[in-house]
């Protein structure tokens, strides 16, 4: 056996640590990396990376891996993950697709903290279904407004924007499908409209909430059908 020795990488560029981070994930065809599996097939030391970046996660971030585990994150940012995820596809993630750009936290981390990805999902459900929906306005004070048309005050007691949980709600309910005309949609191209319009009383919650696409969101304006 002959033993080799790590030469040190004080003098080494950030962009060469990088390059060759991100040339070994390739390699290995992995989007989720460890220290040692650097260090086994990299030019360089993980540790070099970790001490260059603050953290390894930090270096391989930095490249577009997905973080393997984050010990620190809280379940309220495992759960906003998945918010945003879910109303981007227009559906429930599947395991494959939680990876950068889409996703901040991979598969792995959702295992590690509950054991399994159905059981991060079940947990999030319940999150999704409990009672409170920042939606509604907690404070007495209704908010009022007045249409022209007909020249009556509506006051609603909800806030006007549907929020995260609700949009998922009706995701959930509904699929990414126009309501009007079926097709398939999915991030920006997904509109939350009001059945019955805001401006004519209708309340933000999930009976009078529907997904449409943005050319019968933009056409139906106010109308009510």
């Amino acid at each position: 056996m002959k033993f080799k020795l790590k030469e040190y990488n004080r003098n080494i560029s950030d962009k060469d640590l990088l390059d060759d981070l991100a040339k070994v994930a390739k390699e290995l065809n992995k989007m989720e990396l460890t220290k040692d599996e650097y260090d086994e097939h990299g030019k360089y030391s993980g540790q070099t990376l970790k001490e260059r970046f603050s953290t390894w996660n930090n270096a391989i971030e930095k490249v577009g891996l997905n973080v393997v585990v984050k010990y620190n994150a809280s379940e309220e940012e495992l759960f906003r993950n998945l918010e945003e995820v879910w109303i981007q596809l227009g559906r429930q993630p599947l395991t494959k697709e939680l990876k950068r750009p889409l996703s901040k936290f991979s598969t792995t981390t959702y295992k590690s903290k509950y054991g399994s990805y159905m059981n991060a999902l079940r947990a999030f459900i319940e999150f999704i279904n409990a009672e409170k929906d920042e939606t509604v306005v907690e404070i007495q004070e209704s908010i009022s407004e007045i249409t022209k048309e007909e020249e009556k005050i509506f006051k609603h007691v909800t806030k006007r924007n549907p929020s995260e949980r609700l949009k998922v709600k009706v995701l959930m309910r509904d699929g990414n499908k126009c309501r009007l005309c079926g097709i398939t949609l999915t991030g920006d191209n997904i509109h939350f409209d009001h059945i019955l319009p805001w401006s004519k009383g209708g309340e933000t919650v999930l009976e009078n909430i529907q997904v449409l696409c943005e050319q019968h969101n933009l056409a139906k304006g106010n109308l009510y059908y």
